[in-house]
């Protein structure tokens, strides 16, 4: 169980890396880039129209993940407030798939940040933050 912090900030490092591609994917289509979309084509043309303000806020996304990352790493109380956040947020935004008609992908998602959400406000999880 006390190795839960550290996987989680794995999971947080691989989201910068990938929110990272995307934000530069948008700021610069047609480079190297653009293989981060082999991950999931479709995404690509819904959000290049609106590259000009994603990509910035991908890479500021990017920021807060590298700081989710540094603060579950190293156990801090903040990162694991800061992951709750993150949880929470990512739980909103994938209610609104299921309002824009992408059912499944939406309830699996928000069941998983929903699940996250239980365990990180465990008082054994909390217990296990400095």
């Amino acid at each position: 169980m006390r190795v839960a912090p550290f996987v989680l900030g794995l999971f947080f490092a691989f989201a910068t890396c990938v929110l990272v591609a995307v934000g530069f994917a948008l700021l610069f289509p047609d480079s190297v880039f653009d293989a981060v979309w082999s991950l999931y084509e479709a995404r690509r043309a819904m959000l290049m129209p609106y590259r000009d303000w994603l990509g910035p806020g991908f890479l500021l996304l990017g920021a807060v993940m590298v700081c989710a990352f540094w603060g579950n790493l190293t156990r801090a109380q903040w990162g694991r407030w800061l992951a709750i956040g993150v949880f929470a947020g990512n739980a909103l935004g994938d209610l609104a798939q299921v309002a824009m008609g992408h059912v499944a992908e939406g309830l699996l998602g928000a069941a998983i940040a929903v699940t996250l959400l239980v365990w990180l406000t465990r008082p054994a999880t909390k217990a296990l933050y400095a």
